[in-house]
């Protein structure tokens, strides 16, 4: 199980502080060894040297003082009690300081607070203090021989003693050998506490390296894998933000940035898993639909419906029937996704929405927000006349499709398109609900797309869709007619092209059928048959104008009431 970010960087901050603790033990104990040095030079080696230079003073006055006595003519008795008094004095003293050198001798050989070198110095100062006292005895007895033959009143032979003193000049060697050694031990245990004082600062600046680099590299190791983390995390939420759902990241620690990267691993899984939903249903259901349908502050379907002006297009094969009887199951299912697909994206690319599939029917509607403002209806035109190339290239294809080789389905695609005033909003019970259009516009749509087997034409649009898009898109005028169920005409326009990219022979057939059917409409039958000839110069089968030649035929042998107004009442659905 791993350890949490608090317990990481608080076994950084113990490391720290262990290391802190060994320098200040580090410290504690060399300090402790210049404290031994330095209280040896106080209780030792200062002293010794002190007392060794106080014998060398003593036994300089002892020999003063036997010089000074024979030196004067006729020293008084008195005077020569207190040179003999002051003479023992010096000798108790002398006796005194061997007694307490060799003491501290001793003693500093034996104390462990003393190193190594010292103690055997000092030991070796033992035997040396041993040797010189016995010297320094014979010549302090040689030294007071002359007080002591002087107090006899022999001062002729005090003479002869006083010269026999410079037997003992041999001494001062010795005595300064020893006081060079005990100054020599004390200099040495300075040095060795001076050095212990620089090894005190340098341990220390060096201990203090040592944490500093170590707190450093702690601090670098958790902020690195900290910002690493987090910048890992921010750009994984922002491409989740984008919709760009990424692969998993690396839990790398078991502490809370581990927890942190698999609760994100696992947001994004249930993310992607709603978004594969999402899709899902978006093949049911456009998803601009449900983004207008559902409040996006409380997540709930709103109810409501409105009046608007749409545009509704409804498309059909023709012949369809027939064609599903030469067809397998699985073809037809086949060629109708290939139908569907091919309006389905022509239509969402134009910013339309797809209502419903109605057996091989398509019905599909254009409205704000979907398209802005009023260019649903050129929205819609642009869309049937991509359309149109798309149907054109199934048709081509049909051989592929169905797997036939002869007597292959003609694939043919009726489409109309119908703007006016619809009702468009959520409908439906509590249990289904569909967002969609109902209305006359509707059922005029559906109408118009089954005229196109009248006038052999496969883009009908009526007279307010025209309007709307006339910028955009050319048009020829068709009929006034009114369709099964309504009382009211339709102007209906056979959709021809985008504007300004009518070839000539088109334009020339629409400008030539206006005049036509303005004949026709006058009921000028000769004019108006000689001008639908015309056109199918133009085009040979022209479906409209094969519906008027027939229709003026009718009319030249029966001809239409008084109060005619050209208005083509069609007979069925």
């Amino acid at each position: 199980m791993g350890h949490s970010l608090r317990t990481k960087i608080m076994t950084g901050v113990i490391a720290l502080l262990l290391l802190f603790a060994a320098a200040l033990a580090i410290t504690l104990y060399m300090v402790k060894d210049s404290d031994d040095e330095v209280s040896g030079i106080l209780e030792y080696h200062i002293p010794i040297l002190t007392k060794i230079n106080s014998l060398d003073v003593i036994t300089f006055e002892i020999e003063v003082i036997a010089h000074r006595l024979t030196i004067e003519t006729k020293p008084s008795n008195q005077r020569i009690e207190e040179i003999h008094t002051r003479n023992k004095q010096c000798r108790q003293e002398i006796a005194s300081i061997f007694e307490d050198t060799k003491r501290l001798s001793e003693a500093g050989s034996k104390d462990a607070r003393n190193d190594l070198a010292d103690r055997l110095e000092m030991a070796r100062m033992v035997g040396e203090l041993d040797s010189l006292k016995s010297e320094v005895d014979r010549f302090c007895e040689a030294a007071t021989l002359p007080v002591v033959l002087m107090t006899q009143g022999k001062s002729a032979e005090a003479q002869k003693a006083i010269k026999r003193l410079q037997e003992y000049e041999y001494l001062d060697p010795i005595i300064t050998s020893v006081r060079t050694k005990s100054n020599q031990l004390a200099m040495n245990s300075l040095r060795e506490t001076r050095a212990n004082i620089f090894s005190i600062i340098w341990t220390n600046a060096l201990l203090f390296l040592s944490a500093s680099i170590l707190g450093l590299f702690v601090f670098l190791l958790i902020t690195g894998r900290l910002q690493s983390a987090f910048r890992r995390l921010a750009s994984a939420f922002h491409e989740t933000a984008d919709g760009k759902y990424s692969d998993p990241l690396p839990v790398t620690s078991g502490d809370e940035i581990g927890e942190l990267t698999s609760s994100f691993n696992t947001m994004v899984d249930q993310l992607r898993s709603k978004e594969k939903l999402r899709e899902a249903f978006g093949q049911f259901l456009d998803p601009r639909i449900v983004a207008n349908v559902v409040n996006p502050a409380t997540g709930e379907l709103r109810q409501t419906a409105e009046r608007r002006t749409v545009t509704i297009f409804f498309s059909d094969i023709a012949g369809f029937s027939g064609i599903g009887e030469q067809l397998t199951a699985d073809t037809v299912v086949r060629l109708l996704n290939r139908y569907f697909t091919a309006a389905t994206e022509v239509i969402r690319r134009n910013h339309g929405i797809v209502d419903k599939f109605i057996g091989d029917a398509v019905m599909a509607f254009w409205a704000s927000p979907f398209s802005e403002g009023e260019t649903h209806a050129r929205d819609a035109c642009l869309a049937c006349l991509e359309m149109r190339s798309a149907f054109a290239a199934i048709a081509n294809d049909i051989s592929n499709i169905t797997g036939l080789r002869r007597n292959l389905p003609k694939f043919h695609v009726r489409v109309a398109l119908a703007t006016g005033e619809a009702l468009i909003g959520t409908v439906g019970s509590d249990t289904t609900k569909s967002f969609t259009v109902i209305g006359d516009t509707v059922n005029i749509a559906s109408r118009l797309e089954g005229v196109n087997k009248i006038y052999g034409t496969d883009l009908i649009i009526n007279e307010d869709c025209f309007h709307l898009a006339e910028q955009d898109v050319e048009a020829r005028e068709i009929d006034l007619l009114t369709v099964y169920g309504k009382t009211e005409p339709v102007r209906i326009y056979e959709l021809l092209g985008k504007t300004g990219e009518l070839d000539s022979s088109t334009s020339q057939l629409r400008d030539t059928f206006a005049t036509a059917l303005q004949k026709y409409r006058e009921q000028k039958w000769t004019e108006a048959e000689k001008e639908f000839r015309n056109c199918l110069a133009i085009r040979k089968n022209d479906g409209p104008s094969l519906e008027f030649l027939t229709r003026i035929a009718t009319f030249v042998r029966t001809p239409p009431p008084q109060n005619w107004n050209g208005v083509w009442q069609t007979a069925s659905k």
